[in-house]
């Protein structure tokens, strides 16, 4: 494509283009296809070779995608960007000035005039700046030989220009992507098996057959000998165990990424139940489409603790054996402390920085609460008091004595415990430790926290296999649950902390939250708890981030609600997105789960909560809030049982 060219974005769809060139390429002469199908089988092997028609294809769809952008429109669109932006300043200058000459004849105080002859300078010298960015544009544009109009720019390229078809570009893309991964994918467990053969045709003993696999896999996807391996193996899991998300790979559903979750979070499960999950996750392919990273994660997981609750709790307790810490290097001569801990020990520990960051930013200090975090976390590592063996002493885990209780040498600094300056400059942690004493502690204790947990009454009472949900980290098992609650399981005690328990009420089918403990006031502040417990994570599609905003999804402006229905939880992001604009957010009510969700009314507590948001470009995205616990498994069952 020539420089000032135009790619026709607006006219003939390019991504018809790229679509027809492969399929022109990945056919053979008698026209049958030769790609992989649909369920991983190959095409006709008499028809032509497979894997040499891929190439060519892969070749095509490169050779076309190589001539679809043109920096000159990129240049013709910023120069229009810069135009109306100087043209928007100007009008801020000129207003400006009018509000000042106005001032003056109006007689205004002396005072109020400095603001508006202020405001007047400063809003000329943006205008100067704005108008200097827009000539260098015009004359980048100008440099790739692009045309140069009265304003700048060239206002018939600017307009040809579609944001409909580009997102419609960036989304067959996408899916493309994906099912070439498929292929890929396809192809490295052929591979390995050829390997494998030639091998052991050659002698190699079988116990080291196909050890160098992964390496080639590496080399020939431009990744580690590590990352090679872990690619075979990931390939060799979901062709051969896990064909409906291999079937949801080779239709673009889902990419690389996410099958690899499902790979993981079923890895210990047994052929069938495997199987099983990868039905109940992968097999309705319009439910998949619109799942996020950690709803998969989530709802494999889930599932997988519902078919083998003793492995799955077997496999908890390995991962807390595998606990530990790690540094690495990062740029500009920092490191990156990692610590692979339990849940509740990690909770208590980003609780107390996060309060100890609280309390020193309301006492005034400066420093940011990222970094009033980290430094609190450095100091009590470095400056922690070893355990003098039950004494009673500052350092001694079961606490000082009475004696010694008032004392300001301790091993860790309690959150809320800080006065102004406690944590300035030059003290990490503000608290000067004693001196160092031998041996050093590695007694972990159990934490008196505060975690909402959300289970059923059935799981803490009576024993049954529902899992529990910590909110914001995904379930956990029921008797890991209720030894958090009650403090025993198995016949271990375990610690008793104080309990305030509240009723959550779901909907027996979907799992939809509908009320909690009708003594809760319903005030805003209980409303965004509501929302909180309701969606877990932010409410809008594929973001699994912590909930930081709580608004309306019809705003207050246009008539909207203050009320649960009209309520979601955002993070900052996504809450700040949808103010643009050209988006609009409505309710999602629909069937019940795995039936798709459509807009509109239904009774409530039907199917779970969600929100379809439409983007500027007209291209609409459906999110439903994860079901909670106690959902009824009869409604799953029948569903199978018609499919089968």
């Amino acid at each position: 494509m020539s420089a000032g060219t135009v790619p026709e974005v607006a006219g003939p769809d390019p991504l018809g283009r790229l679509v027809a060139t492969v399929a022109g390429a990945a056919t053979g002469p008698d026209g049958l296809p030769s790609a992989p199908a649909a369920g991983g089988a190959m095409g006709p092997m008499d028809a032509a070779d497979p894997a040499s028609l891929v190439v060519e294809a892969a070749t095509a769809l490169a050779g076309v995608c190589g001539g679809f952008f043109d920096p000159a429109v990129l240049a013709q669109l910023d120069a229009a960007l810069a135009l109306e932006l100087a043209a928007q300043a100007r009008d801020r200058a000129v207003e400006a000035g009018e509000l000042l000459d106005a001032g003056v004849r109006e007689g205004r105080a002396a005072a109020f005039l400095e603001r508006l002859a202020c405001r007047a300078a400063a809003c000329r010298a943006a205008a100067t700046r704005a108008g200097k960015l827009a000539g260098e544009a015009a004359s980048v544009v100008a440099a790739f030989g692009g045309s140069v109009g009265a304003g700048g720019y060239d206002p018939d390229v600017v307009d040809r220009v579609s944001g409909a078809v580009l997102v419609n570009v960036i989304t067959g893309l996408e899916e493309a992507k994906n099912a070439l991964t498929a292929v890929q994918m396809q192809a490295e467990v052929l591979f390995t098996a050829q390997q494998r053969l030639v091998q052991a045709r050659t002698g190699v003993p079988k116990a080291k057959l196909g050890r160098d696999v992964g390496v080639q896999v590496g080399l020939a996807r431009h990744e580690s000998a590590h990352r090679g391996r872990q690619l075979a193996e990931l390939a060799a899991v979901v062709v051969r165990e896990l064909p409906h998300t291999m079937d949801a790979v080779t239709a673009g559903i889902i990419g690389e990424d996410r099958a690899r979750i499902v790979a993981s979070e079923t890895v210990f499960l047994s052929a069938e139940h495997r199987a099983d999950v990868d039905a109940l996750i992968c097999a309705d392919q319009e439910k998949l489409a619109g799942m996020g990273s950690r709803q998969i994660a989530t709802a494999a997981r889930a599932e997988a603790y519902r078919l083998e609750p003793e492995v799955f709790a077997q496999r908890r307790e390995k991962a807390v054996a595998d606990r530990y810490v790690s540094l690495r290097p990062a740029a500009d001569g920092m490191t990156l402390l990692s610590a692979l801990i339990p849940l509740k020990h990690g909770v208590t520990v980003i609780n107390a920085l996060t309060q100890v960051a609280d309390a020193a930013k309301a006492a005034g200090d400066g420093r940011g609460r990222g970094q009033l975090m980290a430094d609190a976390l450095i100091h009590r590592l470095t400056r922690h008091v070893p355990c003098d063996e039950g004494q009673g002493g500052v350092g001694d885990h079961r606490g000082p004595t009475p004696e010694n209780a008032g004392s300001r040498h301790g091993s860790v600094l309690e959150p809320g415990a800080l006065g102004p300056g406690a944590l300035g400059p030059g003290v990490l942690g503000g608290v000067a430790a004693p001196p160092h004493t031998p041996g050093l502690c590695t007694t972990v204790t159990e934490p008196d926290i505060m975690i909402e947990l959300v289970m059923t009454d059935r799981s803490l009472f009576d024993g049954a296999g529902d899992p529990a949900i910590i909110t914001g980290h995904g379930p956990i098992p029921a008797p890991e649950a209720g030894t958090m609650v009650l403090g025993t399981a198995s016949g271990k005690s375990g610690f008793s902390p104080k309990l305030w328990l509240r009723r959550l009420f779901t909907h027996p089918e979907s799992g939809a939250l509908l009320s909690m403990d009708s003594r809760a006031r319903f005030f805003p502040e209980g409303m965004k708890e509501f929302l909180r417990l309701q969606y877990q994570r932010c409410a809008s599609p594929y973001c699994d981030a912590p909930i930081r905003n709580y608004d309306h999804i019809k705003s207050w402006a246009a008539g909207g609600t203050t009320s649960i229905p009209n309520g979601q939880g955002l993070c900052a992001a996504c809450n700040q997105a949808k103010e643009a604009p050209g988006w609009t957010v409505a309710p999602t009510i629909g069937p019940p789960a795995g039936e798709g969700p459509l807009p509109g009314k239904a009774p409530p507590g039907s199917a779970p909560p969600g929100t379809t948001t439409t983007t500027p470009t007209g291209h609409s995205y459906t999110a439903v809030a994860p079901a909670l616990p106690g959902t009824s498994r009869r409604k799953r069952r029948r569903r199978r049982r018609r499919r089968s």
